[in-house]
């Protein structure tokens, strides 16, 4: 198949994707619970629509779970939308004969007939087949921009879970625990600054802990409220 560059297959991951770092908490048991199902290859969880507002963690979620199945040696297409139209709804084509097939920034599928019923059809030589698939958006499958009756139908057929946004004691666990597991020293003091001065976004915050780590760093400085301090005023 010759693809446009926007496809990725078999995509390499990051190191640290993996679906035992996502966030554990009670906000996000159901998601975690059917991610794993998904993953297992039940006939009833062949279809996923994931969907969640920006910054709640979409992307590292179908990336780890891409990753477990590329660690069992299947294959997979991941396809997104994150920074506009791709070149051609022929990305589509032979798709089904993957293991599996992801999805992402389906708020932002160009909603014109020749791409709705490039996808309608792939949804329906999946379901014939033995490949799976996931897609992601910012919205639900109602509310997508979908014109094709037939399209929409299919996407609301899908089993939909939401990814939510966490408590923010949860997102305090969440950058503790992603300290620790990187052997990152942040004080409890540092993380209450960080969440009630920053972004609300667990993916900025997350991502504020790597800066403040690097920023350390090369100011041969401890972490500390201070020092977050001037890494946010010489953002």
């Amino acid at each position: 198949m010759n693809h446009p560059k926007q496809l990725n297959l078999d995509v390499k991951l990051d190191g640290a994707i993996k679906l035992e770092n996502f966030i554990i908490c009670p906000s996000t048991e159901i998601i975690l619970r059917a991610s794993k199902e998904f993953i297992s290859g039940s006939n009833t969880t062949r279809t996923f629509f994931l969907w969640g507002r920006e910054g709640t963690g979409k992307n590292y979620l179908l990336h780890s779970i891409n990753r477990e199945f590329l660690e069992k040696k299947l294959h997979s297409a991941f396809i997104s939308f994150s920074h506009g139209p791709l070149d051609s709804p022929s990305v589509f084509d032979g798709l089904e004969k993957l293991d599996v097939i992801f999805i992402e920034s389906m708020e932002q599928f160009p909603s014109v007939t020749e791409w709705e019923l490039a996808l309608f059809n792939l949804i329906n030589a999946c379901l014939l087949s033995e490949s799976r698939i996931l897609i992601s958006s910012k919205v639900t499958a109602k509310e997508l921009e979908i014109k094709l009756p037939d399209l929409k139908s299919r996407l609301l057929a899908f089993p939909a879970f939401e990814l939510p946004e966490i408590t923010e004691e949860e997102k305090f666990m969440a950058m503790k625990e992603a300290a620790d597991r990187k052997g990152l020293m942040f004080e409890d003091n540092v993380l209450s600054y960080i969440l009630t001065h920053t972004s609300r976004k667990l993916s900025d915050l997350l991502s504020l802990l790597n800066e403040l780590d690097n920023y350390s760093l090369e100011k041969q400085r401890k972490v500390s409220i201070s020092l977050v301090k001037d890494l946010i005023s010489n953002k």
